[in-house]
């Protein structure tokens, strides 16, 4: 990063003990944004209620699941990813390869009995629960706001008064 382009970003200076406020890169923060508007529409993140005894239900899951992370995938070799965004991507694309080895790539609506519609539902939850935490993060970081339908999905906020 060339001096003045660091120049440039610096916000504010404060003395006597010092300190620097300065913004984080334009293109990782829109890489960041990118992410965040493709998520909002991934119904397998944000449906309310994925009715699993349905034929089709399990297997569109599967199908956005392994979408979602072909994309990551994509996003993760742009040059303008940086590296605490990247680490956020790859904790995300792992989240996808476990659910997918959870359910197997050929579930695909063969959800029959108490067991199997658990081991899917755990599944999904987990999933969600690493995407919420991920995007809490990034959203953090990045100051991008989220949907509803996303903030569903992130970490409730510590309500102990303790």
């Amino acid at each position: 990063m060339k001096v003045l382009e660091i120049m440039r970003r610096i916000k504010g200076f404060s003395t006597p003990l010092g300190g620097v406020d300065w913004d984080l890169p334009l293109p990782q923060r829109a890489v960041a944004e990118r992410v965040v508007v493709y998520l909002e529409d991934r119904r397998v993140l944000t449906m309310s209620r994925v009715v699993i005894n349905s034929v089709e239900e399990p297997g569109h899951c599967v199908a956005s699941v392994l979408q979602i992370r072909e994309t990551l995938t994509q996003i993760l070799m742009e040059p303008d990813t940086g590296d605490e965004l990247a680490e956020n991507l790859k904790a995300m694309r792992a989240a996808c390869r476990r659910f997918l080895n959870n359910v197997g790539l050929n579930h695909a609506g063969h959800v029959r009995g108490r067991t199997q519609s658990a081991i899917f539902g755990a599944a999904l939850g987990e999933l969600r629960a690493v995407f919420g935490i991920q995007l809490a993060i990034i959203a953090a970081r990045h100051k991008l706001e989220l949907s509803e339908d996303l903030t569903a999905i992130l970490p409730d906020a510590d309500t102990d008064d303790d």
